[in-house]
């Protein structure tokens, strides 16, 4: 879906091979697609780690859980951390991460 719409992807199974993905990658990244809620660390924690090795990496959270239940498995608000709710269109996504990017997205 990311590469019909123009964008080249890295993909990591867990938020450990992220990390390992984001140090390891010779080329830029421009963004943090993650869910907020994971088995080994959540969203907030893995943006955190990934901004400490590129602060220039952006951030769209996705999930399909209330703001209620977020803030109760992660103890954070959601505040204005950019948010694309579950179920999501493909032109949703889309839209979020060229507004998350500050661009628009080429044919959505």
């Amino acid at each position: 879906m990311l590469w019909r719409a123009g964008y080249d992807s890295l993909e990591a199974s867990s938020p450990e091979e992220a990390l390992r993905i984001c140090s390891e990658q010779t080329q830029p990244i421009g963004l943090l697609l993650t869910d907020v809620l994971m088995p080994e660390m959540n969203g907030y924690d893995l943006a955190e780690r990934v901004r400490a090795v590129r602060p220039e990496v952006k951030v769209l959270f996705m999930s399909g859980y209330t703001d209620r239940a977020l803030l109760e498995s992660t103890g954070r608000e959601l505040a204005e951390a950019p948010l694309v709710r579950k179920p999501f269109t493909q032109h949703k996504l889309i839209s979020q991460i060229a507004e998350a990017l500050g661009a628009q997205p080429d044919g959505a």
